[in-house]
């Protein structure tokens, strides 16, 4: 009988903690924010390259009266740095503005990927001046600038800021909350329209 009662007032007390827990827990306030520990872990990623353009593009121009012809592979890339994205919650919302783009151009080093096809003296018909290092290197840097405003032209710079949309849209999304939920989020382009910059 002794240990009935013992069992009982047992029961009693473990009955009376579960219902002490539950009433201090389950009015807990949910705060259901993006925990900034997940934030950081896909900030972590550094760039998202979105778009890599791989192209061969004739050259016409001249420097100081020289003219050159050549032809030209070159690489570019389109790029988003997610440690600059920017983050802001509104209620159980969270929004994600993506970053401006980083167009690189990068010239291609295998071989033959560079090639001159005609060269000539614009001022000197005969006894011509050869093109110097020096002026080939500053041609070749006002033909990065032209491929840049290329790749703007041809939309690739739109389609790129679609594709980091469409990246980042499920990967935020897939974010718990500190409760394990998670609001809504909505990944923002602020220049959807992809517009060159003057360069």
């Amino acid at each position: 009988m002794k240990w009935i009662r013992i069992l009982v007032v047992l029961a009693a007390l473990a009955a009376i903690s579960v219902v002490v827990w539950k009433l201090d827990f389950g009015n807990e306030q949910r705060d259901y924010k993006t925990e900034p520990a997940r934030i950081k872990s896909i900030r972590e990623m550094i760039d998202l390259c979105a778009v890599d353009i791989n192209e061969e593009i004739p050259i016409k121009d001249s420097i100081n009266g020289k003219w050159i012809v050549a032809r030209q592979k070159v690489a570019g890339r389109i790029r988003f740095d997610l440690d600059s994205l920017r983050i802001e919650e509104r209620g159980d919302t969270t929004f994600v503005y993506l970053p401006p783009e980083r167009v690189e151009v990068l010239e291609n080093a295998s071989p033959g990927a560079y090639e001159i096809l005609d060269s000539w003296d614009g001022r000197r018909p005969i006894f011509g001046r050869v093109l110097t290092t020096a002026e080939e290197n500053a041609l070749k840097r006002r033909w990065q600038r032209r491929i840049v405003r290329r790749i703007y032209d041809r939309g690739y710079v739109r389609q790129a800021r679609s594709n980091a949309v469409g990246t980042l849209t499920p990967l935020f999304s897939a974010l718990k909350g500190p409760f394990g939920k998670q609001g809504p989020v909505v990944v923002v382009d602020p220049t959807p329209s992809g517009s060159r910059p003057a360069l």
